[in-house]
Protein backbone atom coordinates (compact mmCIF):
# COMPACT_ATOMS: atom_id res chain seq x y z
CA UNK A 1 0.00 0.00 0.00
CA UNK A 2 0.86 3.73 -0.98
CA UNK A 3 0.83 7.07 1.07
CA UNK A 4 1.11 8.75 -2.10
CA UNK A 5 -0.79 7.33 -4.57
CA UNK A 6 -4.04 9.30 -5.31
CA UNK A 7 -7.56 7.49 -5.33
CA UNK A 8 -9.20 6.92 -8.50
CA UNK A 9 -11.73 9.80 -10.07
CA UNK A 10 -14.58 7.02 -11.05
CA UNK A 11 -17.78 8.88 -9.69
CA UNK A 12 -19.88 10.72 -11.70
CA UNK A 13 -23.03 12.96 -11.16
CA UNK A 14 -25.44 9.85 -10.71
CA UNK A 15 -23.20 8.80 -8.06
CA UNK A 16 -22.90 12.42 -6.72
CA UNK A 17 -26.49 12.67 -6.34
CA UNK A 18 -26.74 8.98 -5.21
CA UNK A 19 -24.14 9.48 -2.41
CA UNK A 20 -25.69 12.34 -1.13
CA UNK A 21 -29.61 11.38 -1.73
CA UNK A 22 -28.80 8.26 0.05
CA UNK A 23 -27.17 9.46 2.83
CA UNK A 24 -29.95 11.57 3.74
CA UNK A 25 -33.12 8.50 3.09
CA UNK A 26 -33.09 6.67 6.35
CA UNK A 27 -34.00 7.97 9.81
CA UNK A 28 -35.32 11.02 8.83
CA UNK A 29 -38.41 9.69 6.65
CA UNK A 30 -39.23 6.10 8.28
CA UNK A 31 -38.44 7.10 11.90
CA UNK A 32 -38.10 10.47 13.36
CA UNK A 33 -41.38 11.86 11.84
CA UNK A 34 -43.57 10.69 14.60
CA UNK A 35 -41.40 11.70 17.40
CA UNK A 36 -40.49 14.89 16.15
CA UNK A 37 -44.45 16.14 16.15
CA UNK A 38 -44.73 16.03 19.61
CA UNK A 39 -42.51 19.59 19.36
CA UNK A 40 -44.54 21.54 16.57
CA UNK A 41 -47.81 18.94 16.10
CA UNK A 42 -49.02 18.40 11.84
CA UNK A 43 -47.15 21.48 10.76
CA UNK A 44 -43.95 18.77 11.30
CA UNK A 45 -44.25 18.85 7.53
CA UNK A 46 -43.26 22.75 7.33
CA UNK A 47 -40.47 22.29 9.72
CA UNK A 48 -38.49 19.40 7.07
CA UNK A 49 -38.88 22.67 4.63
CA UNK A 50 -37.43 25.30 7.27
CA UNK A 51 -34.35 22.68 7.70
CA UNK A 52 -34.11 22.42 4.00
CA UNK A 53 -33.90 26.03 3.93
CA UNK A 54 -31.38 26.19 6.74
CA UNK A 55 -28.88 23.93 5.12
CA UNK A 56 -28.65 25.61 2.09
CA UNK A 57 -25.23 28.01 2.70
CA UNK A 58 -23.64 25.07 3.99
CA UNK A 59 -24.54 23.66 0.71
CA UNK A 60 -23.28 26.19 -1.11
CA UNK A 61 -20.52 27.16 1.07
CA UNK A 62 -19.25 22.96 0.61
CA UNK A 63 -19.91 23.35 -3.50
CA UNK A 64 -17.23 26.36 -3.83
CA UNK A 65 -14.65 25.03 -1.46
CA UNK A 66 -14.95 21.58 -3.12
CA UNK A 67 -14.54 23.05 -6.43
CA UNK A 68 -11.58 24.83 -5.55
CA UNK A 69 -10.33 22.00 -2.98
CA UNK A 70 -11.72 19.01 -4.50
CA UNK A 71 -9.72 16.65 -1.85
CA UNK A 72 -10.83 13.17 0.60
CA UNK A 73 -11.41 14.69 4.01
CA UNK A 74 -14.39 16.91 3.88
CA UNK A 75 -14.60 19.59 6.84
CA UNK A 76 -11.40 18.90 8.51
CA UNK A 77 -9.66 19.62 4.96
CA UNK A 78 -11.73 22.97 4.24
CA UNK A 79 -11.17 24.04 8.19
CA UNK A 80 -7.24 23.03 7.86
CA UNK A 81 -6.27 25.16 4.92
CA UNK A 82 -8.88 28.34 5.87
CA UNK A 83 -8.40 28.51 9.35
CA UNK A 84 -5.66 26.46 10.87
CA UNK A 85 -4.77 22.94 11.85
CA UNK A 86 -5.87 23.22 15.13
CA UNK A 87 -10.10 23.86 13.31
CA UNK A 88 -8.91 21.41 10.68
CA UNK A 89 -8.89 18.73 13.48
CA UNK A 90 -11.57 19.45 15.23
CA UNK A 91 -13.52 19.96 13.03
CA UNK A 92 -12.51 17.04 11.36
CA UNK A 93 -12.85 15.01 14.24
CA UNK A 94 -16.39 16.42 14.98
CA UNK A 95 -17.98 15.71 11.77
CA UNK A 96 -15.75 12.50 11.01
CA UNK A 97 -17.71 11.13 14.70
CA UNK A 98 -20.96 12.73 13.49
CA UNK A 99 -21.28 11.04 10.52
CA UNK A 100 -20.30 7.48 12.08
CA UNK A 101 -22.91 8.23 14.60
CA UNK A 102 -25.49 8.55 11.66
CA UNK A 103 -23.95 5.71 10.02
CA UNK A 104 -24.33 3.62 13.09
CA UNK A 105 -28.14 4.68 13.43
CA UNK A 106 -28.51 3.85 10.17
CA UNK A 107 -27.51 0.29 10.41
CA UNK A 108 -29.47 0.14 13.40
CA UNK A 109 -32.39 0.44 11.65
CA UNK A 110 -31.75 -2.38 9.54
CA UNK A 111 -31.40 -4.62 12.65
CA UNK A 112 -34.75 -3.30 13.76
CA UNK A 113 -36.81 -3.94 10.75
CA UNK A 114 -35.36 -7.26 10.08
CA UNK A 115 -36.63 -8.50 13.63
CA UNK A 116 -40.16 -7.89 12.11
CA UNK A 117 -39.52 -10.64 10.11
CA UNK A 118 -37.27 -12.69 11.76
CA UNK A 119 -36.25 -13.76 15.79
CA UNK A 120 -32.66 -12.47 15.82
CA UNK A 121 -30.79 -9.65 17.58
CA UNK A 122 -31.23 -6.50 16.46
CA UNK A 123 -27.21 -6.00 17.28
CA UNK A 124 -26.33 -9.05 15.61
CA UNK A 125 -28.27 -8.01 12.43
CA UNK A 126 -26.26 -4.82 12.16
CA UNK A 127 -22.93 -5.84 13.20
CA UNK A 128 -23.74 -8.11 10.29
CA UNK A 129 -24.41 -5.51 7.79
CA UNK A 130 -21.97 -3.01 8.82
CA UNK A 131 -19.05 -5.88 7.76
CA UNK A 132 -21.12 -6.90 4.68
CA UNK A 133 -20.65 -2.98 3.57
CA UNK A 134 -16.86 -3.52 4.56
CA UNK A 135 -16.53 -5.78 2.67
CA UNK A 136 -18.00 -3.65 -0.57
CA UNK A 137 -16.09 -0.82 0.25
CA UNK A 138 -12.30 -2.55 0.27
CA UNK A 139 -13.17 -3.78 -2.98
CA UNK A 140 -13.71 -0.53 -5.26
CA UNK A 141 -15.36 2.72 -4.75
CA UNK A 142 -16.86 2.31 -8.03
CA UNK A 143 -18.40 -1.09 -7.19
CA UNK A 144 -20.01 0.44 -3.85
CA UNK A 145 -21.08 3.32 -5.63
CA UNK A 146 -23.20 0.73 -8.23
CA UNK A 147 -24.28 -0.59 -5.07
CA UNK A 148 -25.67 3.00 -3.75
CA UNK A 149 -27.08 3.96 -7.42
CA UNK A 150 -29.23 0.77 -7.22
CA UNK A 151 -30.41 1.50 -3.51
CA UNK A 152 -31.29 5.15 -4.39
CA UNK A 153 -33.37 4.24 -7.38
CA UNK A 154 -35.52 1.98 -6.08
CA UNK A 155 -35.80 3.95 -2.99
CA UNK A 156 -37.15 7.46 -4.88
CA UNK A 157 -39.49 4.69 -7.32
CA UNK A 158 -41.20 3.11 -3.93
CA UNK A 159 -41.38 6.45 -2.19
CA UNK A 160 -42.50 8.15 -5.21
CA UNK A 161 -45.06 5.95 -5.35
CA UNK A 162 -46.38 6.29 -1.69
CA UNK A 163 -46.10 9.87 -2.24
CA UNK A 164 -48.40 9.86 -5.29
CA UNK A 165 -50.70 7.12 -4.20
CA UNK A 166 -51.38 9.02 -1.00
CA UNK A 167 -52.16 12.70 -2.36
CA UNK A 168 -54.51 10.76 -5.02
CA UNK A 169 -55.92 9.32 -2.29
CA UNK A 170 -56.38 11.90 -0.08
CA UNK A 171 -57.20 14.54 -2.28
CA UNK A 172 -59.22 12.70 -5.23
CA UNK A 173 -60.34 9.12 -3.99
CA UNK A 174 -63.10 10.30 -1.78
CA UNK A 175 -64.37 14.24 -1.96
CA UNK A 176 -64.94 14.30 1.70
CA UNK A 177 -61.67 13.07 2.50
CA UNK A 178 -59.18 16.34 2.22
CA UNK A 179 -61.97 18.66 3.94
CA UNK A 180 -61.81 16.21 7.05
CA UNK A 181 -58.36 15.82 7.44
CA UNK A 182 -57.55 19.18 7.39
CA UNK A 183 -60.32 19.40 10.01
CA UNK A 184 -58.82 16.73 11.96
CA UNK A 185 -55.64 15.90 11.95
CA UNK A 186 -54.43 19.24 10.79
CA UNK A 187 -55.93 21.36 13.52
CA UNK A 188 -54.72 23.47 15.32
CA UNK A 189 -51.45 23.37 12.79
CA UNK A 190 -49.08 24.77 15.29
CA UNK A 191 -49.00 23.39 18.59
CA UNK A 192 -46.12 25.43 19.76
CA UNK A 193 -46.61 28.25 17.55
CA UNK A 194 -43.05 29.90 15.72
CA UNK A 195 -40.85 28.24 18.46
CA UNK A 196 -42.27 24.34 17.73
CA UNK A 197 -41.21 24.79 14.17
CA UNK A 198 -37.59 26.21 14.61
CA UNK A 199 -36.93 23.56 17.27
CA UNK A 200 -38.72 21.20 15.25
CA UNK A 201 -36.23 22.05 12.45
CA UNK A 202 -33.42 21.86 14.77
CA UNK A 203 -34.24 17.89 15.52
CA UNK A 204 -34.86 16.74 12.58
CA UNK A 205 -31.83 18.78 10.30
CA UNK A 206 -30.17 15.46 11.00
CA UNK A 207 -32.15 14.38 7.89
CA UNK A 208 -30.26 16.65 5.90
CA UNK A 209 -26.77 16.15 7.11
CA UNK A 210 -26.57 13.20 3.91
CA UNK A 211 -26.03 16.35 1.55
CA UNK A 212 -22.56 17.10 2.36
CA UNK A 213 -21.23 13.55 2.78
CA UNK A 214 -20.47 13.85 -1.08
CA UNK A 215 -17.18 16.23 -0.19
CA UNK A 216 -15.55 13.61 1.70
CA UNK A 217 -14.71 11.83 -1.34
CA UNK A 218 -14.30 14.84 -3.23
CA UNK A 219 -10.95 13.66 -4.84
CA UNK A 220 -12.53 10.99 -6.52
CA UNK A 221 -15.12 13.08 -8.45
CA UNK A 222 -14.88 13.91 -12.57
CA UNK A 223 -15.55 17.51 -13.46
CA UNK A 224 -16.37 18.69 -9.95
CA UNK A 225 -16.60 21.60 -10.54
CA UNK A 226 -20.41 20.52 -12.40
CA UNK A 227 -20.91 17.79 -11.09
CA UNK A 228 -20.60 18.32 -7.24
CA UNK A 229 -22.76 21.59 -6.88
CA UNK A 230 -25.33 20.08 -9.46
CA UNK A 231 -25.45 16.69 -7.88
CA UNK A 232 -25.80 18.45 -4.48
CA UNK A 233 -28.81 20.74 -5.57
CA UNK A 234 -30.34 18.01 -7.16
CA UNK A 235 -30.49 15.81 -4.35
CA UNK A 236 -31.43 18.81 -1.79
CA UNK A 237 -34.19 19.03 -4.37
CA UNK A 238 -35.72 15.48 -4.61
CA UNK A 239 -35.33 14.70 -1.18
CA UNK A 240 -36.74 17.80 0.53
CA UNK A 241 -39.82 17.13 -1.90
CA UNK A 242 -39.97 13.37 -0.72
CA UNK A 243 -39.42 14.90 2.62
CA UNK A 244 -42.26 17.25 2.80
CA UNK A 245 -44.76 15.72 1.18
CA UNK A 246 -44.05 11.91 2.56
CA UNK A 247 -44.47 13.64 5.87
CA UNK A 248 -47.82 15.90 4.99
CA UNK A 249 -49.29 12.39 3.79
CA UNK A 250 -48.78 10.48 7.18
CA UNK A 251 -49.88 13.28 9.10
CA UNK A 252 -52.88 12.94 6.97
CA UNK A 253 -53.49 9.81 7.61
CA UNK A 254 -52.45 8.71 10.70
CA UNK A 255 -54.77 9.54 14.11
CA UNK A 256 -53.56 12.81 15.41
CA UNK A 257 -52.77 10.63 18.91
CA UNK A 258 -51.07 8.07 17.87
CA UNK A 259 -48.31 9.86 15.28
CA UNK A 260 -46.08 11.36 18.74
CA UNK A 261 -45.71 7.73 19.54
CA UNK A 262 -45.02 5.94 16.28
CA UNK A 263 -41.80 4.76 15.48
CA UNK A 264 -42.53 3.67 12.18
CA UNK A 265 -45.39 6.42 10.78
CA UNK A 266 -44.42 5.63 7.33
CA UNK A 267 -45.47 1.72 7.47
CA UNK A 268 -48.20 2.79 9.58
CA UNK A 269 -49.25 5.11 6.75
CA UNK A 270 -48.43 2.62 3.98
CA UNK A 271 -50.84 0.17 5.32
CA UNK A 272 -53.82 2.62 5.01
CA UNK A 273 -53.07 3.45 1.43
CA UNK A 274 -52.05 1.09 -1.82
CA UNK A 275 -55.43 -0.12 -1.76
CA UNK A 276 -54.89 -1.36 -5.57
CA UNK A 277 -52.61 -3.82 -3.76
CA UNK A 278 -53.20 -7.19 -1.89
CA UNK A 279 -53.44 -7.34 1.93
CA UNK A 280 -50.48 -5.65 3.92
CA UNK A 281 -48.26 -5.61 0.67
CA UNK A 282 -48.40 -1.52 1.00
CA UNK A 283 -47.21 -2.02 4.10
CA UNK A 284 -44.16 -4.79 3.35
CA UNK A 285 -43.47 -2.17 0.19
CA UNK A 286 -42.48 0.51 2.89
CA UNK A 287 -40.86 -1.53 5.50
CA UNK A 288 -38.55 -3.46 2.12
CA UNK A 289 -38.39 0.51 1.20
CA UNK A 290 -37.24 1.28 5.13
CA UNK A 291 -34.37 -1.66 4.79
CA UNK A 292 -33.15 -0.28 1.50
CA UNK A 293 -32.90 3.42 2.80
CA UNK A 294 -30.43 2.26 5.92
CA UNK A 295 -29.05 -0.19 3.84
CA UNK A 296 -28.31 3.30 1.64
CA UNK A 297 -26.91 5.36 4.23
CA UNK A 298 -25.39 2.74 6.03
CA UNK A 299 -23.16 1.91 2.60
CA UNK A 300 -22.56 5.49 1.72
CA UNK A 301 -21.77 6.71 5.41
CA UNK A 302 -19.18 3.73 5.60
CA UNK A 303 -17.68 5.16 2.44
CA UNK A 304 -17.46 9.07 3.29
CA UNK A 305 -16.39 8.78 6.29
CA UNK A 306 -13.42 6.39 6.13
CA UNK A 307 -11.86 9.47 4.00
CA UNK A 308 -11.64 11.19 7.36
CA UNK A 309 -8.86 9.60 8.73
CA UNK A 310 -7.63 9.26 5.39
CA UNK A 311 -6.90 12.93 4.99
CA UNK A 312 -5.84 13.24 8.75
CA UNK A 313 -3.04 10.49 8.27
CA UNK A 314 -1.86 12.49 4.92
CA UNK A 315 -1.51 15.68 7.52
CA UNK A 316 0.37 13.38 9.82
CA UNK A 317 -2.32 13.75 12.62
CA UNK A 318 -3.41 9.82 12.79
CA UNK A 319 -0.83 7.49 12.45
CA UNK A 320 1.02 7.42 8.89
CA UNK A 321 -0.80 3.77 8.36
CA UNK A 322 -4.09 5.69 7.84
CA UNK A 323 -2.78 7.65 4.85
CA UNK A 324 -2.39 4.37 3.01
CA UNK A 325 -4.38 3.19 -0.62
CA UNK A 326 -4.06 -0.47 -1.28
CA UNK A 327 -3.93 -1.92 -4.95
CA UNK A 328 -7.78 -1.55 -5.75
CA UNK A 329 -7.46 2.36 -4.83
CA UNK A 330 -9.09 2.10 -1.68
CA UNK A 331 -8.14 3.42 2.05
CA UNK A 332 -7.84 -0.24 3.41
CA UNK A 333 -6.83 0.93 7.04
CA UNK A 334 -9.18 4.16 7.42
CA UNK A 335 -12.04 2.09 5.89
CA UNK A 336 -11.15 -0.63 8.71
CA UNK A 337 -11.14 1.52 11.32
CA UNK A 338 -14.17 3.15 10.23
CA UNK A 339 -16.27 0.00 10.61
CA UNK A 340 -15.24 -0.78 13.81
CA UNK A 341 -15.77 2.19 15.40
CA UNK A 342 -19.30 2.30 14.00
CA UNK A 343 -19.75 -1.70 15.50
CA UNK A 344 -18.57 -0.46 18.49
CA UNK A 345 -20.75 2.72 18.86
CA UNK A 346 -23.62 0.21 17.98
CA UNK A 347 -23.11 -1.91 21.06
CA UNK A 348 -22.77 1.29 23.53
CA UNK A 349 -24.49 4.00 22.47
CA UNK A 350 -28.61 4.78 22.17
CA UNK A 351 -30.25 5.88 19.56
CA UNK A 352 -32.06 9.17 20.58
CA UNK A 353 -28.66 10.74 22.08
CA UNK A 354 -26.76 10.02 18.71
CA UNK A 355 -29.03 12.30 16.58
CA UNK A 356 -29.12 14.94 18.97
CA UNK A 357 -25.54 15.23 18.94
CA UNK A 358 -24.48 14.82 15.73
CA UNK A 359 -27.18 17.50 14.76
CA UNK A 360 -26.03 20.10 17.60
CA UNK A 361 -22.71 19.14 16.31
CA UNK A 362 -22.74 19.28 12.48
CA UNK A 363 -24.53 22.89 13.01
CA UNK A 364 -21.65 24.45 14.59
CA UNK A 365 -19.38 23.01 11.97
CA UNK A 366 -21.19 24.53 9.22
CA UNK A 367 -21.27 27.81 10.35
CA UNK A 368 -17.27 27.48 10.39
CA UNK A 369 -17.60 26.05 7.16
CA UNK A 370 -19.65 29.49 5.90
CA UNK A 371 -16.74 31.48 7.67
CA UNK A 372 -14.26 29.51 5.50
CA UNK A 373 -15.91 31.08 2.28
CA UNK A 374 -15.25 34.57 3.54
CA UNK A 375 -11.68 33.67 4.82
CA UNK A 376 -10.64 32.18 1.57
CA UNK A 377 -12.35 35.20 -0.14
CA UNK A 378 -10.79 37.85 1.80
CA UNK A 379 -7.42 36.32 1.60
CA UNK A 380 -7.16 37.10 -1.86
CA UNK A 381 -5.04 33.54 -1.78
CA UNK A 382 -4.22 32.86 -5.98
CA UNK A 383 -4.42 29.45 -5.89
CA UNK A 384 -8.20 29.82 -4.53
CA UNK A 385 -9.87 29.77 -7.89
CA UNK A 386 -12.89 27.66 -7.60
CA UNK A 387 -14.93 26.25 -10.48
CA UNK A 388 -18.86 27.58 -8.50
CA UNK A 389 -19.06 30.15 -6.28
CA UNK A 390 -21.79 30.18 -4.07
CA UNK A 391 -24.14 33.16 -4.76
CA UNK A 392 -25.70 35.71 -2.59
CA UNK A 393 -21.43 36.31 -1.59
Amino acid sequence: MSSKKNLKKELGLLDVFSISTGAMFSSGFFLLPGIASQYTGPSIFLAYLVAAILIMPAMFSIAEISTALPRSGGAYFFLDRSLGPMMGTIGGLGTYFAVIFKTAFAIIGIGAYAVIFWDVSIKVVSIAATLFFTGFNLVSTKKTSGIQNFFVIALVIILGTFIIDGLYTIFFSDATLAKTTLKTNFSPLFTDGFRGIIVTAGFVFVSYLGLTQITSVAEEIKNPERNIPLGMLLSLLVTGAIYVLGVFIMVSVIDPGKLSTDMAPAATAASKLFRWLPDKAGEYLMIGAAMAAFASTGNAGLMSSSRFPLAMGRDKLFPPIFSKVGKKGTPVPAILLTSSLIIFFILILSEEGIVRLASTFQLIIFMFINFSVIVFRKSNIDSYDPGYKSPFY
